[in-house]
């Protein structure tokens, strides 16, 4: 009696297992947001790692980088890119994600806002499931993603609802023009949290990986101030030679007036027009990829 129990049991889960990897593929959901942190950041991580092959771009970084989605580039020179923005987290873990595969990008745009931070700690975790046995499964069947988890996709639906992206369109002009800032100090170096994207840097070019460090929008409703001595990301630059790009700056000289959701990240109308912004001068700065 148990033993047919079981069975049944078994059977319908199967049924409704198939049912469900027909619908998701059917209507082709999938979901670009998470429910959390860690959610949207397993969305992101495996999405970067079921592709075929390493895309050309790959944008690394925190919640900032995190909201410029790739949809926003398609249709430019930056459509070959993924975006591993990680929410709560800095750079140096998307530079891990990298070397999880093979292959690796030709061009890696790292965003500067966390570089002085170091490992977070929410981080150890995200680097345990690069081996976890739940990644290696979502890897084998995409059934089992994150971006496929009904909660996640419920989420991510919402979200889009309540937050439209105005696809396309440009961001409000400021009647006035906008007035630079007064120098005044900026946030003092700390080397020893400088050592591990040091080494992850080091580590790319060797690989002959292209580096460009990309300053994004956080919160600035002008021109940043002038910088009174050299900011982690400058000292960065210099030592290994690095392009840098002030998207900050670039957006604030065409008078863009940014919108944010809170203090700090923008809304997905803006984050996709920063997005269309670095696609227009990220190949300038690199040059033709070979």
């Amino acid at each position: 009696m148990r033993h047919r129990q079981a069975l049944t049991i078994l059977g319908v889960a199967l049924v409704l297992l198939a049912g469900w990897r027909g619908m998701l593929v059917r209507f082709h959901l999938r979901a670009d947001f998470g429910e959390s942190n860690y959610r949207a950041n397993r969305i992101r991580i495996e999405r970067y790692l079921q592709l075929p092959q390493a895309p050309a771009w790959v944008l690394v970084g925190s919640s900032l980088s995190g909201r410029l989605r790739s949809a926003a580039f398609a249709n430019t020179p930056l459509a070959d890119i993924a975006v591993l923005g990680l929410d709560g987290s800095t750079p140096l873990v998307g530079m891990v994600v990298l070397t999880n595969r093979a292959d690796l990008p030709r061009v890696v745009l790292v965003e500067t806002y966390t570089l002085n931070g170091g490992w977070k700690t929410n981080d150890p975790m995200l680097l345990d499931d690069l081996h976890s046995p739940g990644l290696k499964l979502a890897r084998a069947d995409p059934l089992f993603a994150a971006e496929q988890r009904p909660s996640s996709l419920l989420y991510s639906t919402l979200k889009e609802w309540r937050d439209p992206s105005a696809k396309g369109s440009m961001p409000r002009t400021n009647a006035t023009a906008f007035e630079a800032a007064p120098a005044e100090p900026v946030e003092t170096p700390r080397p020893e949290s400088l050592a591990p994207l040091r080494s992850a840097i080091a580590a790319l070019q060797a690989r002959g990986v292209v580096v460009v460090l990309v300053d994004l929008l956080a919160g600035e409703q002008g021109p940043t101030p002038l910088r009174t001595q050299p900011d982690s990301a400058e000292l960065i630059a210099q030592e290994f030679g690095l392009g840098r790009i002030d998207l900050r700056a670039e957006w604030f000289r065409r008078g863009w007036v940014p919108t944010y959701t809170d203090s700090k990240h923008l809304d997905a109308a803006s984050a996709d027009a920063a997005a269309r912004l670095l696609a227009e001068v990220a190949p300038g700065l690199v040059g033709p990829l070979k």
